[in-house]
C-alpha cells in the first residue's frame, strides 16, 4: 500500500482546506501530498492554541511557521505587508507581496484556481473564515525543487472590512477604512528529512482526529 500511494499522483491542481488554499499539487505524489497536508493541519492546530489568526495575526502566523520548523522545514525570513486603511484588490495586493518568492507560473497558477474557486458560488459558502467584520485566510503554494526536495510558501491574508463590491474571495474593497494584513514566509525541506519524519508527523495528525473539509479544484 505504501508503495502505491508513493507513485499514485494528484490529478487536480488545487484543493481547498477550510480557510486554506493549496496550489501546485498536480502530479505531487499521494504520499508527499498526504505529508504536506498533514504538516498544514499540525501547524494550523499549534497556532490555534496559541493565538486567534483573526485578532493575533502576528503572533498566529509565528507560532504557524514555528511548527514547520519543529518538522524539520527550514524557513526564510517572514515578510509582512500591513496597511492600517487599504483600499482596492485583495488579490492584486496579495500578488505585488508574493511574486518575488514564487515563479510566473506559480503565479499563474494561483490566479486561475482563484478564478475557478470565485466561479463556484456553493463552494464558496462552505469555506471557514470569510463571513462577518474579520475575515481570514491562507494561500499555500507548493513546487518541487530540481533535486526533489519540497518548497512551500505559507501565506496568511487576514483583513477587517468596512464594505466590499463583491461576495467573491478576493474581494475588492471600496472603503478606505479597511485595514489588511499579509504575511508570508518561504519554507523547504530536504527529501531525506521529509522521508525520515513522514511517519511521525502522520501518526501525530491521527492521534488527534483533526477534521478539515477539503474540496479538489
Amino acid at each position: 500500500m505504501d508503495n502505491v500511494l508513493a507513485k499514485s499522483v494528484i490529478e487536480h491542481d488545487a484543493l481547498m482546506m477550510n480557510n486554506m488554499l493549496l496550489t501546485g499539487i498536480a502530479d505531487q505524489t499521494v504520499a508527499d501530498n498526504s505529508f504536506v497536508k498533514n504538516c498544514i493541519y499540525l501547524a494550523q492546530h499549534g497556532a490555534d492554541k496559541v493565538a486567534k489568526s483573526e485578532t493575533q495575526p502576528g503572533v498566529w502566523f509565528d507560532h504557524y511557521a514555528g511548527m514547520f520548523w519543529s518538522m524539520d522545514w527550514t524557513l526564510a525570513e517572514p515578510v509582512e505587508y500591513i496597511k492600517p486603511q487599504f483600499s482596492g484588490s485583495l488579490k492584486q495586493a496579495w500578488l505585488k507581496v508574493a511574486r518575488p518568492y514564487l515563479s510566473s507560473a506559480q503565479i499563474d497558477q494561483v490566479g486561475a484556481v482563484l478564478g475557478k474557486l470565485e466561479s463556484d458560488a456553493q463552494l464558496l459558502t462552505k469555506i471557514a473564515g470569510l463571513s462577518g467584520k474579520i475575515g481570514g485566510f491562507n494561500i499555500v503554494p507548493v513546487s518541487y525543487k530540481p533535486n526533489g526536495d519540497l518548497e512551500m510558501v505559507v501565506s496568511h491574508v487576514r483583513f477587517i472590512k468596512s464594505g466590499i463590491t463583491t461576495p467573491f474571495l478576493f474581494w475588492t474593497i471600496d472603503q478606505s477604512l479597511s485595514q489588511l494584513d499579509i504575511r508570508i514566509r518561504r519554507l523547504e525541506i530536504k527529501r531525506r528529512d521529509m522521508d525520515a519524519i513522514r511517519k511521525n508527523v502522520e501518526d501525530a495528525t491521527r492521534a488527534l482526529a483533526l477534521e478539515f473539509s477539503e474540496y479538489g479544484l
